[in-house]
């Protein structure tokens, strides 16, 4: 295929989009649409290079894969590894082990679907100091390389030439259709599908198959122009909007790559029009023939700052990005431009070489790893004691009691006491009920009481609620949450227990998200009056039944798990006040609280703050030991820690 400079310069448009993206610059909020980019221009060389060599009768599989492999390996390889380096360096064990599976899933080009189960979205904030977030797109692009060539190579050997484009448009809207399906239904999935990003790599295709004969405006260089420039402004403003991340890839999606499509296209009837000279200049193709070392190595960088806790004033950003360009023109220099000369050497030596070695390195290095629980010993004693005691209070079971599915309940959910002559208690919410399994451990066990843990992730168990466009349901009501909750209290009614504690982030809740049907207006002032309902009606069902009410309050929310390990991390010592900070109390749930207490005196209020906190101060460590695991929800050791501060300041609620 002749060399087009043009495209070159569309790939430096891509990556200073997702440069700008990823470096948290406000230029261009959107745009990581770069990787759509990305994916129109292979989808289009690939069909390009297949295409022509059909022609001429000298395509074959190994040559296209040898070629691919040389082409994309030698540098994907050096990141594994030199990222692997980084993070035995700088990355905490539990993180360590976590690096280590992405590592192996990375070298098998499944690191997409491993990110898709192991975070909460591609936008979510706990993304931002994943080393390898990014190869989810080079994922998606092998196993773009798994199928289309097969797909074009059976297309030209068994249906007519004039009959390609009109197929290829064909699969590229039946993909499409999927696409919007999936961000419909999968709406905090549907990112990292390679089902929903197809069709970028087919409008690719059905544009490599284009020729100035059959493209209807080719011979019309005014209108080329004026559709060049319209496409530029398109994918140039669709990156400054801030909302297309919902259900991305989406009709955003489509328009980027059309526009990318359409570039390409004027380029390939009339190389001389305005556009493709521009992207044509030698500062856009010198950028875009270090694009793919620039997507390789940025955001390694950025992530380990980040990870570091570095504070990005415009001296660290402007240092991130030197440090990127730099280390990417090397990269392309010593790395990408020699590997070229070695395309030509036998398949089987590639494979062993570019695939099978690197693949089991990394998952020796993997078991290694785990094996070693993640070599705490390269950090100070103190993260030894930490780790020692968080694993000593660590409560297997309580991580398979917070459900996300309508799976039976699971009787094994149960702490407190387990002799036979105990009261029995129902403990409901969202995962903020989960994390207090230690604590009303230690008030059941105090009591003589057995309670049943139930709880569902960001779920508000109160009855006759929908939440509705909440957490991954964007437009849709949460409906597992609603059948649950429904299901808890007739259990209540049911089983007549002694206890019903209700747990929950309250505060969480507090949005225009809560409606009692389908067509209700949505507001706070709304959600408020619906809140105020449903938690009566709740009181009202428990109390009947002959339990007795029990509320946990929210622990103080905040992510300073981060702040904790911030010390250990750059080998410092730790001072306990420096991740202190103040906690703000929620005046409406409290007056809320303080009105159900008056209607029910039955109703008993915990409050964890009042042992976690002193004159609104609080901890973010008990005892040298951190007390929060991730951005909110507390640890093993903090919950058992907080139930028996709370025996020793306060009477047992379940006593």
């Amino acid at each position: 295929m002749k060399y087009r400079p043009d495209i070159d310069g569309l790939r430096a448009i891509a990556i200073i989009l997702i440069l700008i993206y990823h470096g948290g610059l406000s230029f261009f909020p959107s745009g990581f649409i770069g990787v759509d980019v990305f994916f129109v221009i292979s989808g289009f060389l690939i069909t390009s290079t297949i295409h022509e060599s059909l022609k001429e009768g000298s395509f074959s599989f190994l040559n296209f894969y040898n070629r691919r492999l040389w082409r994309l390996q030698p540098v994907f390889v050096c990141l594994l590894f030199l990222t692997t380096a980084l993070t035995l360096l700088f990355f905490l064990p539990d993180d360590l082990i976590q690096y280590s599976r992405s590592a192996r899933k990375t070298s098998l080009f499944l690191s997409n679907l491993f990110f898709d189960k192991t975070t909460t979205g591609y936008f979510s904030p706990d993304t931002h100091q994943i080393p390898l977030l990014h190869t989810w797109s080079l994922s998606i692009e092998w196993q773009c390389y798994l199928l289309l060539p097969c797909l074009i190579y059976c297309l030209y050997r068994f249906s007519p030439n004039k009959y390609l484009i009109p197929f290829l448009a064909g699969l590229t809207c039946i993909a499409f259709l999927g696409s919007l399906y999936n961000a419909k239904n999968l709406p905090t999935h549907t990112y990292y599908l390679f089902s929903s990003r197809i069709f970028e790599f087919l409008i690719g295709s059905c544009i490599a198959l284009i020729t100035p004969k059959t493209f209807f405006l080719a011979n019309n260089k005014y209108l080329l122009n004026l559709i060049g420039g319209l496409a530029l402004i398109t994918v140039l403003c669709l990156a400054s909007f801030n909302p297309v991340i919902t259900g991305y890839p989406n009709y955003y999606a489509f328009i980027v790559c059309m526009a990318t499509g359409f570039l390409i296209a004027i380029g390939t009837c009339s190389p001389k029009n305005i556009w493709s000279q521009l992207f044509s200049s030698k500062p856009l193709v010198f950028i875009g023939l270090l694009s793919y070392s620039l997507y390789i190595w940025h955001w390694v960088i950025f992530s380990v700052l980040r990870y570091q806790s570095m504070v990005e004033t415009p001296f660290v950003l402007f240092a991130a990005f030197g440090l990127t360009f730099v280390l990417s023109y090397l990269s392309w220099r010593f790395i990408e431009k020699p590997s070229k000369r070695w395309k030509k050497i036998q398949f089987r030596y590639t494979f062993v070489f570019l695939l099978l070695a690197p693949i089991l390195a990394l998952h020796l290095t993997d078991y290694v790893i785990k094996k070693n629980q993640g070599f705490p010993q390269r950090f100070n004693n103190e993260l030894l004691t930490v780790y020692q005691q968080l694993e000593q209070y660590k409560s297997p079971q309580r991580a398979l009691c917070v459900t996300d599915s309508r799976n039976e309940i699971s009787m094994q959910c149960i702490v407190g006491s387990k002799k036979s002559d105990s009261k029995h208690a129902l403990m409901i919410g969202d995962s903020f009920a989960n994390h207090y399994w230690g604590f009303v451990d230690m008030l059941g066990q105090a009591a003589n009481v057995s309670i049943l843990s139930q709880t569902v992730s960001s779920c508000l168990t109160l009855p006759d609620m929908y939440l509705y466009d909440w957490w991954h349901f964007k437009n849709q009501v949460y409906s597992l949450c609603h059948e649950l909750t429904q299901k808890y209290y007739q259990m209540i009614q049911n089983h007549h227990y002694d206890y019903v504690i209700i747990g929950q982030a309250w505060t969480n809740y507090l949005s225009a998200n809560i409606i009692n049907n389908l067509d209700d207006p949505r507001s706070l002032l709304l959600t408020q009056e619906r809140l105020e309902k449903a938690l009566d009606k709740a009181l009202s069902i428990i109390i009947n039944s002959g339990a007795k009410p029990v509320l946990i309050q929210s622990t103080a929310l905040n992510d300073f798990h981060n702040c904790f390990f911030k010390h250990i991390k750059s080998r410092t010592s730790y001072n306990s006040h420096e991740c202190e900070f103040t906690y703000h109390e929620d005046q409406w749930f409290n007056q809320l609280f303080s009105k159900m207490k008056n209607k029910y005196p039955q109703l008993m209020i915990i409050d964890p703050k009042k042992v976690q906190c002193k004159k609104n101060i609080c901890k973010a460590d008990i005892n040298g030991v951190p007390i929060y695991r991730d951005v909110g929800h507390i640890t093993d050791y903090a919950s058992y820690q907080l139930g028996g501060l709370y025996l020793q300041k306060f009477p047992n609620p379940l006593g």
